[in-house]
C-alpha cells in the first residue's frame, strides 16, 4: 500500500518542525540568558579608570580596583587587559597577605605603549586564586573610564 502526500501536507509538516524547532532555540537561549557565566564568581570588578595623572608620554596609566565577593580569602589575584596588546597586573596578594571577604584592592600600571578609546570595550581577564587552593578565571569586556 503506498501513500501519497500532498504539497499542502508536506508543507505543513515541515510548517510544525519549524515553529518546533523555532520554539526550542528560543527556550535554550532564554535559558542560557539566565545563567551568567559570571555568577559563581569570587571578584567583582569595580572600576577600570584611566589615564591616570600623571600623564606620561611613555603611555597612559589605567587603574583598575577589584573586590572580594566571595566567601573566603583570596591568596592570589592577576588581570591582564587587552587594549592593542596585553598588559598585567599583579595585585599585593599573597598566602601571607590574603584579601579577605569584602575587601577591595586597587593595581596602577603605565601602557606602555598603549593606548584606548573611552568609549570603547576591551576584555579583561581575571585570574583570583582562593585560600582553598581553587582558582576563578573571568573575561568580561570592560569600558576604560576617565577619572572623576
Amino acid at each position: 500500500m503506498k501513500h501519497w502526500y500532498s504539497c499542502g501536507d508536506i508543507y505543513k509538516f515541515y510548517q510544525t518542525a519549524l515553529i518546533f524547532a523555532i520554539t526550542i532555540a528560543i527556550i535554550l537561549l532564554g535559558a542560557a540568558a539566565c545563567t551568567s557565566p559570571f555568577q559563581n564568581q569570587a571578584v567583582e570588578i569595580i572600576s577600570v579608570t584611566g589615564p591616570m595623572p600623571p600623564i606620561t608620554p611613555g603611555g597612559p596609566m589605567v587603574e583598575i580596583t577589584l573586590k572580594n565577593v566571595s566567601d573566603e580569602p583570596i591568596t592570589g589575584l592577576t588581570a591582564i587587559l587587552v587594549a592593542g596588546r596585553s598588559f598585567d597586573f599583579t595585585f599585593d596578594v599573597s598566602p601571607s597577605t590574603p584579601l579577605m571577604p569584602g575587601a577591595s584592592i586597587s593595581q596602577k600600571s603605565t601602557l606602555i605603549g598603549g593606548g584606548f578609546s573611552d568609549d570603547a570595550l576591551y576584555p579583561l581577564t581575571v585570574k583570583a586564586t582562593l585560600q582553598s587552593g581553587a582558582t576563578a578565571v573571568y573575561t568580561p569586556q570592560v569600558q576604560i573610564k576617565s577619572p572623576r
